[in-house]
Order: C-alpha cells, then structure tokens, then sequence
C-alpha cells in the first residue's frame, strides 16, 4: 500500500476502529456465500439419487461452477478496485439469488450447467474469496493475517451452520425448495448489511490502515511488530497486471493456487459421499462436514497470526502438513473401523482454515497497490482451473477404480507441491514482520 500523507488523514483515534466493522460484514457474507458453495456436496447425493447420475457427472457441475467463479474474477477484482464493495457485493448477491432460483427449476444436466454453474459460479465470485481479498488487506498491516483470517473464518461458520441444515431441509422439504430458501436467505441478509456498513479502504473514511494516529509510529516508546520492507526496489514499484505478470512469483502465486485448489475442492466436494462409502450415513457425514468447518475458522485465525508472528511460508507449511494428515485420516477410514473421520474433520478443517488468510496475506505482501484487486483475480484463476480439475477428476477416478484413495492421495501430494510454491515465491524477501522501537522507524514502512 502506496504511503499516505498524514496530514490529509484525521488524527483521531475512533473508539473503534472501523476496519473490524468491515470485517465482521466479511465474516457474514463469506459465511453466506461459502454455506452455498460447499452445500452442494449434500445436493450433490441428492441430485445423483433423483436423476440416476454418475458422480463424474454430477462433479462437472461443480467443476464448471468453479471455472466460472475463477474468470468471474477477473471482474470481481476490476470492480473491486472501482466501484468497491458497498457496490459489487450487493449486486452479485442479487444474481446469486436469482441463480438459485433457477438451479432449483433444473431438470437437466445442462440446466445444472448454466444456472449453477455459470450464473452462481459468477455470482459467488463477485461477493466470495476474490471478491473480499481485494479489499479487505486495505484496512490492516501489522495486523493483516490476523483480520483476514477472522473475517475468512466466516467461511467455516457457513459450513458448520448451513451444510447440517441444508442436510435437514432436503430431507424434509426436497432439493428444490431448499435452494429457494437459501435463495431468500442470502438476498435479505447479505445486501443491506453490504450497501450501509462495507468500504472499500480506511482512506475512504479519513482513517489509516491498523487504526494508527498519523504521527502515532513515531511517538510511541514502546515495541511492537510493523511490517519491515526487506526489497525496496520490489516493493516501490507500481504493480499492475502487465508488471506483474511478467514476474516468475506471480506464476508461482498461480501455481499455488492451481495446485492448493486442485487439493480442497477435490477433498471437500467429495469427503461427505467418502465418509458414507466408509459407512457414516449421511447425516453424520454432514455433521462432521460441519466439524470440518468450524474447525477450519479456528485454522484461519490461528495461522493468520501465527503468519503476522513468523514468516507466511512456515504458517503456511504448517497448515499444509495438518491438512495433509487429515486427508489421510479419511484415504484409511474405509478399511478402519475407527473415530478416523472425526480426525479428518478435525486435522483436515484446521489445516485448511490456513489457505483463506495466506493466498491473500502471501499475495498483498508481494504485489499490494491500487491494482491489487485485479491481479489477485488473474493469480486466482489458477485457483479455479485447480479446484475444477480437482472436483471433476476425483469424481473419474473414484467411478474408474471405485474407491477414493487414488484420488485423495493425488489431492494430499498437490497440497504439498503448493507449500513448496510459497518457499519458491519468497514474500518474506519483499516484507515480513518484525519486531521493533517506534523510533527506528526509517527502516521501515510507514503508512
């Protein structure tokens, strides 16, 4: 983030900081949208039990949705940097709404295609992951992973409450009125809480990034950590798109998104049909789909700052390995009658909760600037070819060999490819966290 003339900002301090308003607005809406998204792997059983389909058949459902999020993206980002999200988020939440209400009409894998696929794909990506991580580093530095992580967390809590309760609803209400409620649901809550509270960044309300006084980094005696800028020709330069995609780091970033994609879509699209395969009816797997979630919100906070403390790449290391034991928990629970699913919820949610505050810590600590919107999209479009590839060919190889191990074991080996990515990108040689007196601050970056 380019540095602010102090003089321009009010010195004020707010009693509270409005950035964490910004972020409990995120938290929501995430929950919302990402309640949606991973639903669909209890529509999934469902849809497959009504028309008689494969589940290679069904998954491409979700790989086009996936797809479509990705190159929505681009959009989100572009629109994210203009118009910001008091503007964007309500209007992809309308076409979200509308899109559900067509997927609960559908009647052929086609109709899947365009209403879920492509219109909820597109809809969620404007008020989902991308959409947020275009802003929401605007309001934080020192605290950047910590406030992304609370406000992705919102993702896990979507998981925990609205997953069990689509579970409930499709059993007592069918499929198709289950999406018409989500339809209602999301269109009442998301938009008037977007139009009035969110915004873009702190400049627009007159405040700096952290909830910082103008002159509050020089004054203070005390010690506290602050980001330190480690390449400064790297980190002065203006990024857009062009710049930066002419860089081996932002293939890297695509790369890591690519294969840490291909790793959770392919896991979470298919472990509630894996946990029934390993003979958890199908209540009890959406109960545990939820455990995955809320364990996943903690994971997010929690490496958050643990990723404000040490580097990006060692928090980031950290939640891979967890989320790869946990994948392994669930490739053994067929063959051993044993809590192991519980395990996978656990290991696998925390582990996983570590991706929603790094790809966009990791990203702003690399390219932040007025484009940075724009090029986080472009870099998460490598997300969406991975998590497409991985939801549709999990659902292949399941159907060609009939188990899930072959393919959970290719999503454990992608998730540990991408945490080598991150080491290769290197965001602690631009800027990392440290510990230091107000008074050294020449070596460091002001806002």
């Amino acid at each position: 983030m380019n540095s602010t003339n102090s003089g321009s900002l009010d010195s004020r301090r707010p009693f509270i900081f409005y950035g964490w308003i910004v972020m409990a607005v995120g938290f929501i809406t995430l929950a919302a949208a990402f309640g949606i998204w991973y639903s669909f792997s209890v529509f999934f059983l469902a849809i497959i039990k009504e028309f008689g389909w494969s589940k290679a058949s069904a998954s491409s459902i979700f790989s086009i949705f996936l797809i479509c999020h990705a190159l929505a993206g681009l959009l989100a980002g572009y629109l994210q940097d203009r118009f910001g999200p008091r503007v964007v988020i309500p209007l992809g939440t309308c076409i979200l709404a509308f899109a559900l209400m067509l997927t609960s009409q559908s009647d052929s894998l086609w109709h899947f295609y365009v209403a879920y696929g492509i219109f909820a794909g597109a809809s969620v990506s404007l008020i989902g992951f991308t959409s947020h991580s275009a802003f929401l580093p605007n309001w934080f530095e020192r605290k950047r992973g910590l406030a992304v992580g609370i406000a992705m967390s919102g993702i896990g809590f979507g998981m925990l409450i609205i997953v069990p309760m689509v579970e409930k609803s499709i059993a007592s209400f069918g499929w198709r009125t289950t999406y018409l409620f989500l339809a209602g649901a999301v269109l009442l809550l998301v938009v008037p809480l977007n139009a009035i509270f969110s915004r873009r960044s702190p400049e627009d309300l007159n405040l700096r990034p952290d909830g910082d006084a103008p002159d509050e980094r020089d004054t203070q005696s005390r010690s506290f950590r602050m980001m330190k800028i480690m390449d400064a020709d790297w980190a002065n330069r203006d990024w857009n798109l062009r710049k930066a995609s002419r860089t081996g780091r932002f293939w890297l970033l695509v790369a890591t998104f690519f294969c840490l994609s291909y790793a959770y879509q392919g896991t979470l699209l298919h472990s509630i049909s894996a946990m029934v395969e390993a003979g958890l009816t199908r209540n009890t797997a959406a109960f545990y789909f939820g455990i995955l979630g809320i364990t996943g919100s903690a994971g997010k906070i929690l490496f958050g700052y643990l990723s404000d403390r040490f580097s990006r790449e060692r928090a980031n290391t950290i939640g891979g390995i967890t989320a790869a034991v946990g994948i392994l928990c669930l490739v053994y629970s067929a063959q051993l009658k044993s809590p192991l699913p519980l395990f996978f919820a656990f290991l696998f949610g925390l582990g996983y909760g570590a991706a929603a505050p790094l790809l966009p810590a990791v990203s702003a600590d690399i390219f932040i600037g007025k484009s940075f919107g724009l090029i986080f999209a472009m870099i998460s479009i490598g997300g969406g070819a991975g998590g497409a590839l991985g939801a549709f060919l999990s659902g292949v190889l399941r159907d060609i060999s009939g188990i899930y191990s072959i393919p959970l074991t290719i999503c454990m080996l992608s998730l540990l490819l991408s945490c080598t990515f991150v080491w290769i990108a290197g965001p602690r040689k631009v800027r990392r966290m440290v510990k230091s007196k107000a008074h050294k601050t020449s070596a460091y970056r002001k806002e």
